[in-house]
């Protein structure tokens, strides 16, 4: 054992263990850790900080550290050997893997500007230094200069960034452990607890992250650095916001259907005797796969909370976003002599509803002159607002409350979005997940109509998306079960390439005033059965286009195969445009990014047809105006069963 190797446990249940049995196992005393001592683990564990991390640099090491990376590697040289174009693979795997680079490194920047930017930034910064004892003295220390085993002296104000197992308090010592997800004011006393006691309840403990607001309290080290709790917690529970969750699921179905899809494939082939072509297999999946749609998601909820920030209204979380969306209850906390003033939301399916610091019989009252359901604050305000939420395991109605009290943060935690205003105390701000600039409702349909505005961009762009690795999928399928041979390079083009440029453009509209006016079920999920109708929809009005195109032009004339192919080839290209056309907010001519999309996939589509090089790269051949106009014409197809969507 190493001559500090007694400290190498610190997951100990140091709650558990009374102060004497503490200080044993710390190899420290009551008065404090000798000078030597004290530097000697300083050398050793190193300063009191977290872990130097180089964000960007690790961003850009990230695709080198994906086991899937290595995989789409070793298959491209495989195919590449046996005269496939496995350098087509290479070449999407470095385009995709180089986009969400920089999707990650924007992402990264819009939260340092954020975060630059919140109210009252330096009250949740720790405190630069505090009192120790060392050598029976008391003297201020650097935090970083903290070791395992010291004797801190907390006093009001005090934010430590180490965890404490506390020894002495006085009888006003307050806690706030909000940052923690704990209470805003606890008490806590030096006493031993049941060892499977939850953290936050140990009355005997100090984490990093909480603040003393009140009283004063004596304690010792027992974690550092990235060993405290709220390191630890924060690694095991990297929440992701609901729209996340859904993204990732409808992933799931994605390679779930890939994984089908390839199965029957194989299935045909066999019964025909053939062998199924490997390159349309990996060009399939590497065309289909949601490439950065995670990513991207991140980066609007980033944008969303820069845009409100704009505004002076500070949303602290992503999931706080995706929550406004779904509000269909708004409950501020009202005074008895209050003067109300807020807008109707009633067109977007949200209504009023109030607490007021009175009797039932004068709330009642008070609702009946103002035309507002009202209740009284002090008759089981909790079961008001569980009622008003509905069945969490049915219901996606989202509840938002307005504080302005202490005593409102229980209320604000039950809710599933908290609000306050920047004039309340810290501890009301840490518990709210919305802070509007003051207290007017005003603010509040700016915020709810961002939250609608975030979900319907990133609701849009997963049903192109999807739409479109659907309608690869099922083309490859009747391709196999026709005996055809359809282009790995036209999957990849079409999946891979014209997919995401018409449909990150979609995510970058400015938002649109008309979201306030829409039904709040709109906005609840993206896997309901409204949006599988319009995926299904769109995959079927995409295929008839492409199937009629075909066998129009194809006819069972083998002299015509090429020509209809290249037909369905363009049918198939540009439907993925008229789609992103139908189902965009605003004016296609309104969008930039998305005139250069289109352009760009439009030169391309001429350069891959009517060149003599490129047409023997993509298999296709030279076209007449008449057949382009017709491939073309087709290619509407979905974007009039859009419309008529639109228009019910």
């Amino acid at each position: 054992m190493t001559k500090f190797g007694f400290l190498s446990d610190t997951q100990k249940a140091w709650h558990h263990l009374d102060a004497e049995q503490v200080l044993s196992s710390l190899e420290s005393s009551i008065e404090g850790l000798s000078y030597v001592n004290a530097r000697q683990r300083l050398r050793h564990f190193g300063a009191n900080k977290l872990p130097r991390s180089r964000p960007i640099s690790k961003i850009l090491l990230q695709p080198l550290l994906d086991p899937l990376t290595y995989l789409l590697l070793g298959a491209s040289i495989y195919l590449q050997w046996n005269g496939a174009e496995g350098w087509a693979l290479i070449l999407v795997g470095v385009l995709h893997g180089s986009i969400g680079v920089g999707i990650s490194i924007w992402s990264l920047k819009i939260r340092e500007n954020i975060s630059r930017d919140r109210p009252q930034r330096r009250q949740h910064e720790d405190s630069n230094s505090v009192m120790v004892l060392r050598d029976h003295e008391e003297m201020e220390l650097p935090l970083r200069d903290l070791v395992l085993g010291d004797i801190l002296i907390l006093r009001e104000g005090d934010r430590p960034n180490v965890d404490v197992r506390l020894l002495e308090v006085s009888a006003d010592l307050l806690v706030n452990q909000t940052n923690l997800g704990g209470e805003a004011i606890c008490t806590k006393q030096v006493l031993t607890f049941e060892e499977n006691t939850p953290p936050l309840e140990q009355g005997n403990m100090i984490y990093a992250g909480t603040e003393i607001s009140s009283g004063t309290a004596k304690g010792v080290v027992i974690a550092t650095g990235r060993f405290t709790y709220s390191q630890i917690s924060l690694l095991k529970d990297r929440s992701f916001s609901a729209i996340h969750l859904e993204l990732r699921q409808l992933r799931q179905v994605w390679l779930c259907l890939l994984v089908l899809v390839t199965t029957i494939a194989v299935g045909f082939a066999w019964q025909r005797g053939i062998i199924i072509n490997a390159m349309t297999a990996a060009a399939l999946i590497v065309s289909t796969y949601p490439q950065n749609l995670l990513r991207i998601a991140t980066q609007v909820q980033l944008l969303g909370m820069r845009d409100l920030a704009k505004q002076r209204i500070w949303a602290r979380f992503p999931s706080i976003l995706d929550a406004l969306a779904r509000v269909t209850t708004i409950v501020p906390i009202l005074e008895s002599d209050v003067v109300l003033s807020f807008d109707n939301l009633r067109p977007a399916g949200i209504d009023w509803r109030g607490l007021i610091r009175t009797s039932e019989a004068d709330a009642q009252a008070f609702g009946a002159v103002m035309g507002l359901e009202t209740h009284s604050y002090f008759d089981a305000p909790q079961e008001r607002i569980r009622q008003w939420q509905g069945d969490r395991q049915k219901s996606m109605d989202a509840v938002a409350v307005i504080g302005n009290d202490i005593e409102d943060i229980p209320l604000l935690r039950l809710a599933d979005v908290g609000i306050c205003d920047r004039t309340c105390r810290k501890e009301l701000q840490d518990s709210s997940g919305l802070i509007l600039p003051k207290a007017e409702f005003h603010y509040l349909p700016i915020a709810i109509l961002e939250g609608r505005a975030i979900f319907d961009r990133l609701q849009r762009t997963a049903l192109i998306t999807a739409s479109s690795a659907f309608t690869l999928a099922i083309l490859t399928l009747m391709d196999t079960a026709a005996g055809f041979s359809i282009p790995p390079l036209q999957l990849i083009w079409v999946g891979a390439i014209v997919t995401p440029i018409v449909a990150f453009p979609l995510v970058l509209e400015p938002t649109h005033e008309s979201l306030l006016s829409h039904p709040p079920r709109r906005f609840q999920t993206i896997l309901r059965p409204s949006n599988y109708l319009r995926i299904l929809l769109a995959v079927t009005a995409t295929i008839t286009a492409i199937s009629i195109v075909f066998w129009l032009k194809y006819q069972g004339q083998a002299a015509m195969f090429s020509q209809a192919r290249s037909m369905a080839f363009i049918t198939l290209a540009f439907s993925q445009v008229f789609h992103a056309c139908a189902i965009a907010r605003h004016g296609v001519l309104s969008n930039l990014p998305l005139i250069l999309g289109i352009s760009l996939i439009t030169v391309s589509q001429i350069v891959f047809v009517q060149v003599p090089w490129f047409s023997e790269i993509m298999a296709t051949v030279p076209l007449t105006g008449i057949e382009w106009a017709i491939a073309i014409l087709s290619a509407t197809a979905v974007f009039w069963v859009q419309e008529i969507i639109k228009t019910h």
